[in-house]
């Protein structure tokens, strides 16, 4: 039952963060059940799970979509591209050497989990991430600037972004955190925001290719009978 309601749970991620499942849409239960053809006990444990990810909000007997549209998605993705940079260029002068070593130790665990054929592999990958990035912000030694970051970085929509991923996806992914790291590594606060930016610009035109237009989004959801 628990592999069911993961399963479910991955594929209904991919579905709201693509847009097929529009903001504020209702997923009951029993549809969602009867679409998966599962029973409603793993429908349920999945859609809390979401909940709690904070893309979905409880509803009786179901959930409806979190207000996640393209422009919010694409101005904090903006934001993050502009803050970012500047964080990895601080972090070229001011990081301490225990913390680019973790860095490199992150991105050593994030391709260990990207080339594992694990059932959670995307999940997995996903965490490292975020705690790179956290990392990355952290070693900037700016109160301010993790203060404006930390809600971005740990935006439900962006956390899920692997979710899209293929395996090479992931591995380019650490391949460009690696450049990141060897430019804050030169202590070159330049090719460190420059890498930085390239990384999140490289990203957020992936998850523009995954997401559905509204028009798309309501004709699927209109055939899935969610």
């Amino acid at each position: 039952m628990a592999k069911i309601s993961d399963s479910l749970y991955a594929e209904l991620r991919r579905r709201i963060m693509s847009g097929r499942y529009a903001p504020g849409e209702r997923l009951r239960e029993e549809s969602v059940a009867h679409e998966m053809q599962v029973s409603r006990t793993p429908v349920r444990a999945a859609l809390q799970r979401l909940v709690e990810d904070g893309l979905l909000v409880a509803a009786a007997r179901g959930a409806t979509v979190a207000g996640w549209t393209h422009w919010d998605i694409a101005e904090a993705f903006e934001l993050r591209i502009l803050l970012e940079p500047h964080a990895a260029g601080l972090a070229a002068e001011r990081a301490t050497p225990e913390q680019i070593d973790e860095m490199d130790a992150l991105n050593d665990e994030m391709q260990a989990c990207a080339l594992a054929e694990a059932e959670e592999r995307a999940a997995r990958v996903q965490a490292v991430n975020n705690r790179f990035h956290h990392l990355l912000v952290e070693a900037a030694h700016s109160g301010r600037l993790t203060g404006l970051l930390q809600n971005f970085l740990d935006m439900p929509i962006m956390i899920g972004s692997f979710y899209f991923y293929s395996q090479q996806d992931m591995l380019d992914s650490v391949s460009q955190h690696r450049q990141v790291v060897a430019a804050i590594r030169r202590r070159d606060r330049r090719m460190a925001e420059q890498a930085t930016a390239f990384h999140l610009r490289a990203s957020f035109l992936r998850f523009e290719m995954q997401r559905v237009r509204p028009a798309e989004a309501t004709a699927a959801s209109g055939s899935s009978g969610a």
